[in-house]
């Protein structure tokens, strides 16, 4: 029903719109921020409407998303290699997340379809597909091949420690899903304040509720420059993407990264597995 609604509003929406506009595309500018592993940045991903729909949902402000104390995988561990076990995990990961779905709402599909033309995956394979009658067969995968976005929020004091996104999944899973990329979008940052579940960009005046901390940090990072890894600063619209899985198929062990932890105001992030 809601992807009905979805589908309803999107053509609604685009009665009116000449064909020139319909055709505008997006430039985006890709860095290179490390070589190994592979880790891409585009500031300004997201527009600043589209940051504040995902902040609503985050916030409560809008929608239903519940959002519960964080959890880490079954195949994260320790420095040390131990599993991680009750009161272990709030010192491993201590923000809050809640899931939504790429039929959440237009907005949130626009996301999931700028995500897939941005890692060149055809969108229609971040959607599941069932039979129709009259079908002879399905598409070579009918299970989406991307999670639902992860909102999460960071209060001062919260953070998570250097961990791997690449999952290693049941030998009974058709498709083996490992987390092969993780995409970060950064929703508030450096110097942003949230009041009342609105983000106000940075005025450059200290402000104890301004954001400050939070960087993304990739330890055993190898850029030109220095093989002491790399730290990204959250930049509200800033997508960060990073390959969790080497070419030949290995997990990537240098893609082992930190949610540094912050120190004032709030960090809201949405992470995209695919």
């Amino acid at each position: 029903q809601r992807l009905s609604a979805m589908e309803q509003f999107q053509s609604a929406s685009l009665k009116g719109v000449t064909d020139s506009d319909s055709n505008k595309s997006m430039s985006l500018n890709v860095k290179v921020v490390s070589i190994a592993p592979r880790v891409l940045e585009v500031k300004k991903f997201l527009s600043p409407v589209e940051v504040q729909h995902l902040i609503n949902l985050a916030s409560g402000m809008t929608g239903d998303v519940p959002m519960e104390q964080s959890r880490v995988s079954a195949s994260t561990s320790t420095s040390r290699g131990k599993r991680i076990r009750g009161d272990a995990m709030a010192e491993v990961r201590s923000s809050k997340g809640g899931w939504i779905h790429r039929e959440q709402d237009v907005v949130v599909d626009t996301i999931f379809r700028r995500v897939a033309d941005f890692l060149n995956i055809d969108e229609h394979l971040m959607r599941d597909h069932y039979p129709l009658e009259g079908d002879e067969e399905l598409p070579p995968t009918h299970d989406r091949v991307v999670e639902a976005m992860q909102l999460l929020r960071y209060d001062p004091g919260d953070g998570y420690t250097a961990h791997h996104d690449f999952t290693f999944p049941s030998v009974g899973s058709r498709y083996q899903p490992r987390r092969f990329a993780s995409v970060l979008l950064y929703l508030t940052g450096e110097g942003d304040v949230i009041e009342n579940g609105v983000r106000s960009p940075s005025s450059g005046i200290d402000d104890d509720k301004a954001l400050e901390g939070g960087e993304t940090t990739f330890p055993r990072a190898i850029t030109t420059e220095n093989h002491d890894g790399v730290k990204i600063k959250p930049q509200s619209g800033k997508a960060v993407l990073f390959y969790n899985v080497l070419a030949d198929g290995n997990m990537d062990d240098l893609s082992q990264h930190v949610g540094e932890k912050v120190e004032k105001g709030v960090k809201y992030l949405a992470n995209i597995f695919v």
